[in-house]
């Protein structure tokens, strides 16, 4: 498997859970033991990393947990929490109202998923689409200043409010506003304006710190020139709000994700100077060894902290690869590989790698997995028959573009880890080099085989099901280019959870 496919199962394996009949992403530290489970930011990067990744029963489940905790405004409580009987509830702090990035990003993944899969639920119950443009109406309605374009922080902030004077701008969600101005036909103006308002204000931002370019974790409005500047002391959060913090340390990711989509020219002056604020930082280095990327900045470029953190370095390492600043690039991420994992920075980094494969508007499958299908039951020792299709780009519906290009060849891999221990991810080879040829023309889809036999029951008492969690992952395998051109989007690795039986039953017994 590749790097991005590995570190995709193992945050799988490490934060995907259930509760009742869907899925949520648990977003604390295990050895915390917190009450507090989830929240709508969490939630929102799960959904695009399960559109992206193409595994729609995790998506399903996640979109079954969202529409469980919708509020009466119809967008998602910000936070969940456990009571003394296990049962999840809104957090302490405001948790029945909402988060607008959160809400942002569920929205994209709801519209990109209507574009790959069109419905979902065991009979094509979810509609994507009208409950991508439903929750878009909501975030208009409640999460948009009317009068700014501006994202507020969240359903809560009412005219007249304080709060209602803020913008945050982890909200600044450009490339999700974009796919709402062409998705959601209704309110296509209002979206434009929203996404003006957004690079307007960036932009002055840069004006204020031509340094470092350096974007403060709350802005506020001044109502008499109707300009936003950094807030000037703890507004909604800590002491930290007028700081390069936690939430404006994805800028460098968020607005350079929306860059790469649309070479927007008016938002490449700051991303190139917040670039060669951090290539400076990081070719200056810390102390024993670290990154020299620090996890919290004042605007001009002091730092208030003496450590790094993942969320803070992975939006810069992305800033770099959008711009093609290679050494620097290749700089971080081999700083990166150093680094301690924490919840935020293992998910940033996750859909960071995602969007330099891909868009995240992805076409449809050319492979499909028939058999076996998610959670199918398989014996130790049986042999398993695996069937996949691959679709002929005029049998689709609808047909495939110019520009779909098919896999050389199909690889599967057993995988297992550990319930305890989530970063123990192991497997091995099932099949290599396994046909993806279309039908010619590709007027037909055609069917394919192969056999696999599964492991006996001494293997799965070394690695017993109670304790493991096993998949089979069917990867397809692309040229790098093809002649002088680069490959179109690549579909991603297929993964298949499977439930386990062993049977004991052979000689010598296990």
């Amino acid at each position: 498997m590749s790097d991005i496919e590995q570190s995709y199962v193992t945050w799988r394996g490490k934060y995907l859970r259930s509760y009742e009949d869907g899925l949520y992403i648990y977003y604390k530290e295990q050895s915390e033991g917190l009450k507090e489970m989830t929240c709508s930011e969490a939630h929102g990067y799960g959904m695009l990393i399960s559109v992206s990744k193409r595994n729609q029963q995790d998506f399903d489940g996640l979109y079954k947990y969202y529409a469980r905790f919708r509020n009466n405004k119809g967008l998602m409580q910000w936070q969940q929490k456990t009571d003394k009987h296990g049962k999840f509830i809104p957090g302490d702090e405001g948790g029945e109202n909402c988060a607008t990035d959160g809400d942002v990003d569920i929205c994209t993944a709801l519209f990109i998923a209507a574009k790959t899969w069109g419905r979902g639920g065991a009979q094509g119950e979810i509609d994507y689409r009208q409950a991508a443009v439903e929750l878009a109406g909501c975030i208009y309605q409640h999460c948009i200043n009317h009068k700014t374009h501006m994202p507020l922080i969240g359903d809560w902030a009412d005219p007249g409010d304080d709060a209602y004077l803020l913008t945050r701008p982890s909200d600044f969600i450009l490339s999700g506003y974009l796919i709402f101005y062409y998705e959601d036909t209704q309110r296509k103006d209002e979206w434009g304006k929203v996404i003006q308002a957004i690079v307007n204000t960036v932009s002055g931002q840069l004006s204020l710190n031509p340094q470092t370019g350096l974007i403060a974790d709350f802005l506020k409005l001044d109502t008499n020139s109707g300009l936003y500047y950094p807030a000037t002391c703890q507004v909604l959060e800590s002491d930290h709000d007028p700081h390069y913090n936690w939430n404006s340390c994805r800028v460098p990711w968020r607005i350079g994700h929306y860059y790469m989509l649309t070479r927007d020219e008016r938002v490449r002056p700051l991303l190139e100077t917040q670039a060669q604020f951090f290539a400076g930082q990081l070719a200056r280095g810390g102390g024993n060894g670290d990154c020299g990327i620090k996890a919290g900045y004042r605007l001009d470029g002091t730092c208030y902290v003496d450590y790094t953190d993942m969320a803070f370095v992975a939006p810069v390492c992305f800033l770099f690869w959008v711009l093609g600043w290679n050494v620097q690039l290749a700089q971080i991420q081999q700083e990166m590989k150093q680094m301690d994992a924490t919840y935020f920075g293992e998910i940033r980094y996750l859909l960071a790698s995602i969007v330099t494969a891909s868009t995240l508007v992805q076409a449809q499958n050319v492979i499909n997995i028939d058999v076996p299908q998610p959670n199918s039951q398989i014996i130790s020792k049986d042999t398993l028959n695996i069937t996949y299709t691959v679709i002929g780009s005029q049998a689709a519906n609808p047909p495939f573009s110019a520009q779909t290009t098919y896999p050389n060849s199909l690889s599967i891999d057993f995988v297992w880890s550990e319930h305890a221990n989530a970063n123990n991810v192991l497997s091995f080879s099932v099949s290599t080099g396994l046909l993806t040829d279309s039908y010619p023309g590709g007027l037909q889809n055609i069917q394919r085989k192969d056999s696999w036999k599964i492991p006996n029951c001494h293997f799965f008492s070394r690695y017993p099901p109670t304790s493991y969690d096993f998949s089979l992952v069917f990867t397809p395998n692309y040229p790098a280019t093809i002649g002088t051109a680069n490959v179109g989007t690549a579909q991603s690795a297929i993964i298949v959870p499977l439930a386990v039986t062993v049977d004991n039953s052979t000689f010598p017994k296990c």
